[in-house]
């Protein structure tokens, strides 16, 4: 609640900023300050003097999701969605490491009948995240980690609200699984599984990894750049190494694509 007391606090309502202008005044903000600026994917909040701009201009300006070029792929995709929804399932979108909901509401635009699970372990970006989604229907958000078993994790934090890692602990923020995301929607069917969890992808594919034989598509972000001599991709590659999927490779990440 406190955090949420200050992002009202530091709310500018009326800051609507277009790309051009946000270049080129952003910097002027105080520190944390909530803005509100205008995207292909509606209105988001983000916070000045932060990572979150970065990821809203990745998503809507880079498109790092959009598959719609690979013609085959994207049938392919959309040929399950259609399938899921015919056999009156709900397909279900996994953001893992959801950040404020920029993946999350572009996933939700792409496929306008799923529902989105957006799980963040970070308190702040959660509560960005709530306000992004807020008037958004079938998004639910987890305030946990993700991981191959459920535990806890604590939040390693370098200032960004991007590059929050996590590490499992006795106690902290608790840690769901795939599985466990997916059952929060009422009749939900996995369909895609979005992972950009600052190298706990190491974790979440050690074991229980079933899942992925449900999925028509796992986007992973890897982070052996960032964590260089702790090979926490390796662990996917074999899991994923072992199942038929086509593998594309489209700006940071990796789509694996049944």
């Amino acid at each position: 609640m406190a955090i949420l007391n200050r992002v009202r606090d530091n709310l500018q309502d009326v800051a609507d900023f277009g790309p051009t202008i946000l270049l080129r005044h952003f910097g002027r903000l105080r520190k944390n300050r909530i803005v509100k600026v205008r995207t292909p994917g509606g209105p988001i909040y983000v916070r000045a003097g932060d990572s979150d701009i970065s990821a809203v201009r990745q998503v809507f300006a880079k498109r790092d999701y959009d598959v719609s070029w690979l013609t085959a792929a994207s049938r392919r995709m959309q040929g399950r969605y259609e399938e899921i929804i015919a056999l009156g399932g709900v397909p279900v979108v996994v953001d893992a490491g959801a950040n404020i909901g920029a993946a999350t509401i572009w996933f939700k635009q792409q496929y306008p009948k799923a529902a989105v699970v957006a799980v963040e372990p970070d308190p702040g970006n959660a509560e960005v995240l709530r306000m992004n989604v807020a008037n958004l229907a079938d998004i639910y958000v987890l305030e946990a980690a993700i991981g191959s078993e459920n535990g806890f994790v604590s939040l390693i934090s370098e200032g960004l609200g991007w590059a929050v890692q996590t590490e499992r602990a006795t106690s902290g923020i608790p840690i769901v699984t795939i599985d466990d995301a997916v059952g929060k929607v009422p009749n939900g069917v996995p369909f895609i599984a979005k992972i950009d969890i600052e190298g706990f992808e190491r974790d979440l594919f050690s074991a229980n990894t079933d899942w992925i034989d449900s999925m028509a598509a796992v986007i992973i972000e890897p982070h052996d750049w960032m964590l260089q001599g702790q090979y926490t991709s390796v662990p996917f590659q074999r899991a994923m190494g072992l199942r038929d999927f086509e593998m594309l490779h489209i700006g940071e990440n990796i789509f694996y694509i049944r």
